[in-house]
């Protein structure tokens, strides 16, 4: 499976047409040139505009928000407290994880039991580049991201073949998509949480980001964090 402006990657090839032009002239800002870590360059190629639109308005962002959780927190935060935090961000991408993997085993069983062999395909050329990841954090978003894109094509067929329906193709797009804007909205409640915690002089607790929590906690901005990742 698995960036020359400096505030922007170097996404932009002769290959990309004016349909992807037009996707990352509204690529959300993001200053990752600014983090001085080194970077693992990760080559990606997505081929559905959900994928392409996932990465540009969500990855880097939430690079800025991984790098202040586990880099800056540190130097006026418990290290405890942020081990704490980085093990509940690692337990909700790996729930993401797992349930988009069995989202793409059901559409293939789904696509072998209809005798589909072949899958629809993208007019518009896929983006390809490298991705810079700075963190373990940085690789589960990224693989998230790469799940969802392989996905589309796959319920987009299983639409056009008539087992599922319109309706249903649009609930089963939403819900994976989500898998990867719930975690972006928790994470960056998160980073706002820490830097008002690094802000204040009496001890607060950052709220927890895991992804589904039967039971509430006694903290209502756990709470908001744990509703947010839940219906997102």
């Amino acid at each position: 499976m698995m960036n020359a402006h400096t505030d922007t990657p170097v996404l932009v090839g002769v290959n990309h047409g004016a349909t992807n032009l037009k996707l990352l002239a509204r690529q959300a800002a993001a200053k990752t040139d600014r983090i001085e870590s080194a970077s693992r360059k990760i080559g990606v190629t997505l081929y559905s505009p959900e994928g392409k639109r996932l990465y540009l308005r969500c990855f880097e962002i939430s690079q800025i928000n991984f790098h202040y959780i586990t880099v800056f927190a540190r130097m006026k935060v418990a290290d405890s407290e942020v081990e704490r935090i980085e093990q509940e961000l690692r337990t909700m991408l790996d729930s993401r994880l797992k349930r988009l993997n069995k989202a793409l085993v059901d559409a293939e069983a789904k696509c072998t039991a209809n005798g589909i062999s072949q899958l629809a395909t993208y007019d518009v050329e896929p983006l390809a580049f490298d991705a810079k990841v700075f963190s373990m954090l940085d690789r589960r978003l990224l693989e998230l991201i790469e799940k969802v894109d392989q996905l589309m094509p796959m319920l987009e067929t299983l639409c056009i073949d008539e087992v599922i329906t319109p309706s249903q193709l649009l609930i089963e797009k939403s819900r994976n998509k989500n898998a990867v804007r719930g975690a972006t909205k928790a994470i960056r409640i998160v980073r706002a949480s820490l830097e008002r915690k690094a802000n204040t002089p009496t001890p607060i607790t950052a709220p927890s980001p895991l992804a589904a929590s039967d039971e509430k906690s006694n903290d209502p901005v756990t709470d908001l964090v744990d509703a947010a990742a839940e219906h997102h």
